[in-house]
């Protein structure tokens, strides 16, 4: 099993502070990245002696743990606990952004009263596996992670402080257990997948659910983390995953699934899954990478 603590680096992809550097010394590591197209799979790895939360943004992963894969979607909260291997088993690390951090429990009494520090302590060891987190703890920790990066003394104190606040929000987060999506915003996904082998209007997807396209689009984006249109190229590159698989040429699947012309599709497809239709075709069952 590989150890992992997240070096500190700073680049357009991937920003990672330490604990050195936000003077938390129960923040492990602290990190931002976002994925412009699909990455190798992340393979299996620990955290010695740190816990590790995932909050995703926007985009889809998928991660194991336990012998269990998750899937997750934009403002899905993802936990591991300290030492627990997990990965995204064969799955690529897909186009999407999240922020992650680890945590070491053990250091939280050198920050919090005896009492406090257990309290919460606790409360993050009993947080589920996956839960949603929303558009406020997004901001929060975006303004906390930039706070902690400054060099001003002033402006980090405020990111520790709006940190910590964050887990405090992380935790009522969990203890809500929302729906994955609200009622009409799933009333739409479903139109999706009835409709997968048509050309999908977000006019049409709209009214599926009774909202405006403007509405439409901003409620969809707000409970999944990703546009409209995003979701339905994720859904018809799924689709069209199985498809390939069974043996259909690239010419029939686009047809099938209604895109433009062969060439869009195997272009859309590459994007989402890192190879080509050909590839992932040639590839052994086993090496397969799934959308």
């Amino acid at each position: 099993m590989i150890p992992v603590i997240d070096e500190p680096c700073w680049t357009p992809r991937r920003k990672v502070l330490s604990c050195a550097q936000t003077q938390l010394p129960w923040l492990q590591s602290f990190g931002i990245q976002s994925f412009d197209r699909a990455e190798k799979p992340l393979v299996s790895h620990i955290h010695p002696g740190c816990m590790e939360i995932v909050f995703l943004l926007k985009g889809f992963q998928a991660y194991e743990a336990e012998g269990q894969l998750f899937r997750l979607t934009g403002h899905d909260i993802f936990v591991t606990c300290p030492g627990e291997p997990h990965s995204s088993g064969a799955f690529p690390e897909r186009i999407s952004e999240l922020i992650w951090f680890q945590l070491r429990l053990s250091a939280f009494p050198r920050t919090f009263s005896g009492r406090k520090a257990s309290r919460l302590t606790g409360a993050l060891q009993g947080l589920p596996r996956v839960f949603r987190g929303n558009a406020a703890l997004e901001s929060q920790m975006r303004e906390a992670f930039f706070c902690l990066a400054s060099p001003d003394f002033i402006t980090q104190a405020l990111g520790q402080e709006l940190f910590t606040g964050c887990l405090y929000r992380i935790i009522l987060l969990a203890r809500e257990l929302k729906p994955f999506q609200a009622d009409r915003i799933g009333e739409a996904i479903v139109y999706i997948h009835e409709h997968i082998d048509e050309p999908i209007s977000l006019e049409n997807a709209a009214a599926s659910c009774g909202l405006s396209v403007s509405c439409f689009k901003a409620k969809f984006r707000e409970e999944t983390g990703i546009t409209p249109r995003a979701f339905i190229n994720y859904v018809k590159i799924t689709y069209a995953r199985q498809f390939l698989e069974q043996g259909l040429s690239v010419t029939e699947v686009s047809d099938r699934l209604s895109f433009d012309t062969p060439n869009y599709f195997a272009t859309l497809f590459k994007k989402y899954t890192g190879k080509t239709p050909s590839q992932y075709q040639n590839s052994p069952s086993q090496d397969r990478d799934s959308v």
